[in-house]
């Protein structure tokens, strides 16, 4: 087996028996994989911090594309993230970014843009001192438009006019302007609209120039939610997203 090594983000890890660890990491060139580190609970190196969730790591491990499990080699921290690891606000955010992805990640398949996305908004979480929700929110707008679900927020996909204000059908999956409703949907106000709009031309260094209410802060949470859910399966049971909303409140 070849000793490989790349940039990984881990996203969940837990024992395996008395002395090892499994690791399931979300890999640049490898895409998502488990490793099982042996032996490492009882060494003397340490290497068993390195394979915490949302630690971001250089992985070393013996590649075996036949086996579910490949076997760790060795690690070390490429960001620490230290801030993000000792204030609550910013360890749900991160859990609710890492979730995410293990959510909507599937199998070996690299996609290099969308790792570079995951580490960039742990570090922006790490470094920053307000406007978490607002660097969530364009995470899961830049996350939405790499899987290929980016909202229509212009024009309305239907009658291709454009829309002051939206409604999100719950039967169509798409933001549609008030002539096209029918059947169940989620008013999204003018003002929404405007912030969804920045959030999806900004970048996270140019967040600060966002303001919203808390009304319409609560508004773009639950748009989010609702189109992540529809789009993409098992989002709606994240359980960080939860406990985020719950210790947000």
């Amino acid at each position: 087996m070849p000793l490989e090594s790349t940039a990984a983000i881990v996203l969940k890890s837990f024992p395996y028996g008395d002395t090892s660890k499994i690791a399931r990491c979300y890999t640049r060139q490898f895409g998502k994989l488990s490793v099982i580190a042996k032996g490492v609970l009882t060494s003397k190196t340490l290497q068993s911090g390195y394979l915490e969730p949302m630690n971001c790591i250089s992985l070393s491990f013996y590649h075996n594309p036949k086996r579910q499990l490949q076997i760790f080699s060795k690690a070390e921290f490429s960001r620490p993230l230290l801030s993000l690891k000792n204030d609550m606000k910013k360890l749900s955010y991160g859990f609710a970014v890492i979730e995410l992805v293990d959510r909507t990640v599937r199998g070996e398949e690299p996609h290099a843009e969308l790792f570079d996305l995951t580490e960039e908004v742990l570090s922006v979480i790490d470094m920053s001192t307000d406007h978490l929700n607002r660097i969530f929110w364009c995470f899961e707008i830049a996350l939405l438009s790499l899987l290929g679900f980016r909202p229509h927020l212009s024009e309305c996909p239907n009658c291709q006019k454009g829309m002051t204000e939206a409604f999100f059908s719950l039967g169509y999956g798409e933001l549609v302007c008030s002539r096209c409703i029918s059947g169940s949907a989620l008013s999204v106000s003018t003002e929404a609209l405007t912030v969804l709009r920045q959030l999806k031309q900004s970048n996270f260094d140019s967040l600060d120039k966002i303001v919203c209410g808390a009304k319409v802060r609560k508004e773009l949470g639950g748009f989010l939610a609702e189109y992540l859910s529809f789009h993409v399966e098992g989002v709606r049971e994240v359980r960080s997203l939860r406990v985020m909303e719950r210790v947000l409140a």
